[in-house]
């Protein structure tokens, strides 16, 4: 029988205002606030909101915005696991108001929903949505005083005729062209183009406006913008089963409290705010995650996109767009090539020491897939003589399972040594602080993989603590690191966004 080296992890504590640590985000942020620290910018006291709806969302949305004001009592059970709201204003330990301005109020009419939904086709309907929707945002940024977050409250009709539904089947699918089928077997061919060459040849033909997801197009397209502001995107049905809540129906997605938390901290977070950070993270650090999207204006199932989001040891995230790869025959993975490798990576730690304001002494690049030997080449080029960490993060165990006696899973924090390369960590599992495991399924473990300087015991630790850096809920923690967690949904929104078009790469744009 074979022995297995295991430890447990201790849990890593956020920093929440007046410097006061705690496990969990939402007691830290109900007993101490928002993190706050005076050498960086001012301390966030409003969020200036825009709101962009029909007549009913419009004023469903401000009766959202009123009521998570005041505190909203849990209606659960488990209230370690689900707590009390305690309200986001000036009053609170938020110590944060919002603040309304018929100035960033847009209104959508009858006639204009009557007109999207008279688009038969599909994606030009979404198309159509989106630059509804980018027009009203355009009218809002062209005054002096500007929001600090636009909620883009969809109303049903568009949220049934451009999201979701029987009426848009199909549209997520680009469809080609016979002219596009045509070039996709030039390019495979090897054949050259006169845009090779610069030439561009002026098409007098309009190119038809599509979308193939409204939420991705719209966060992807309003990026062009040079005075761009994050947006939240609410529907209807989640205003109404709010709104509405009644604790009998099964179909209830998230009561009122777990609402208005994952609703506040996004705002908070979008608006320049910082909720927490995780205590005791190397601040030499480079974060990087590399993963790759398949780019939905391209028809080529063979090549893919890379992407790189950085982290600083404060969370700032950064995100940048990469340059096409070739997705490898034989293991059916997208791989950079060494040149690809090095110069994605050196942008990401030239963007990583304009935002730290200090050069790393170490650099941890986390991936889904295993290192190439030309990416290992690559990277390490781009790194120089910093220490350097490659760790691959899956979810293939090799059939593997670990079980622990008693009623609950596995402790959140395990891992266990397979080997001197491989190990197993435990990211989600029974998470002594909230006394239970959050999860419906038996935890399915991290599988990883490292090669470099530091000691496993850092790197899992280090992984643990990026889990608890999504602002875009406030869980515990989540089941990926930050660096990985949204790379397929950041891929989404990259993918309804042109080459050569301007670039946000603030995370708070992506969420």
């Amino acid at each position: 029988m074979k022995k297995f080296e295991l430890i447990q992890l201790p849990e890593k504590d956020l920093v929440f205002g007046g410097n006061e640590e705690e496990k969990d985000p939402r007691i830290g942020l109900t007993n101490f606030g928002p993190y706050r620290y005076s050498s960086e910018t001012p301390n966030l006291d409003k969020i200036k909101v825009g709101i962009i709806g029909d007549k009913s969302t419009l004023e469903k949305t401000k009766s959202l915005l009123t009521a998570i004001q005041d505190k909203i009592p849990a209606q659960v059970t488990n209230h370690w696991l689900y707590p009390d709201f305690p309200g986001l204003s000036s009053l609170s330990k938020f110590n944060c108001s919002l603040e309304l301005n018929s100035n960033w109020q847009q209104t959508i009419t009858l006639n204009e929903i009557e007109n999207l939904k008279k688009i038969p086709d599909a994606n030009e309907r979404i198309g159509k949505a989106v630059e509804l929707f980018i027009d009203k945002i355009n009218s809002i940024l062209e005054e002096d005083n500007l929001p600090d977050v636009i909620i883009c409250a969809l109303p049903s009709e568009i949220e049934d005729y451009c999201g979701i539904s029987e009426k848009t089947r199909g549209a997520k699918t680009p469809k080609q062209t016979g002219l596009e089928k045509q070039l996709g077997e030039f390019k495979k061919q090897n054949q050259k183009f006169l845009t090779d060459w610069g030439l561009v040849v002026a098409d007098e033909k309009k190119e038809r406006v599509k979308g193939y997801d409204f939420r991705n197009a719209l966060k992807g397209k309003l990026m062009s913008h040079k005075s761009a502001k994050p947006i939240q995107i609410i529907r209807e049905s989640t205003a109404d089963a709010i709104l509405n809540y009644d604790v009998t129906k099964k179909n209830t997605r998230q009561e009122p409290a777990s609402f208005a938390w994952n609703f506040s901290t996004a705002l908070f977070y979008k608006a320049n705010g910082k909720p927490w950070r995780l205590a005791k993270l190397r601040d030499d650090t480079c974060y990087v995650g590399i993963s790759f999207f398949k780019d939905k204006l391209s028809f080529n199932k063979d090549i893919q996109t890379s992407m790189a989001q950085v982290f600083t040891h404060t969370g700032d995230g950064l995100v940048l767009r990469g340059t096409e790869v070739y997705v490898d025959e034989r293991t059916q993975e997208p791989h950079l090539t060494e040149k690809q490798a090095k110069d994605l990576l050196a942008d990401a730690i030239n963007r990583y020491t304009t935002r730290a304001l200090r050069n790393p002494i170490r650099v941890v690049i986390h991936k889904k897939t295993l290192f190439s030997e030309a990416e290992k080449k690559g990277f390490s080029e781009a790194i120089g003589n910093l220490k350097k960490d490659f760790v691959t993060i899956s979810k293939r165990n090799k059939g593997i399972r670990f079980m622990r006696s008693g009623s609950y899973p596995v402790l959140r924090g395990t891992l266990i040594t397979l080997s001197s390369k491989d190990y197993i960590l435990y990211s989600s599992g029974y998470t002594p602080r909230i006394r239970t495991y959050p999860g419906h399924s038996i935890p399915q473990p991290l599988y990883l993989t490292h090669i470099g300087d530091s000691e496993i015991k850092e790197i899992a630790d280090e992984i643990l603590g990026l889990t608890k850096l999504n602002w875009n809920t406030t869980a515990f923690s989540t089941y990926l690191p930050i660096t990985l967690e949204f790379s397929q949904r950041v891929g989404q929104i990259l993918s309804e966004l042109e080459k050569g078009k301007q670039l946000q790469n603030h995370y708070k744009f992506y969420m």
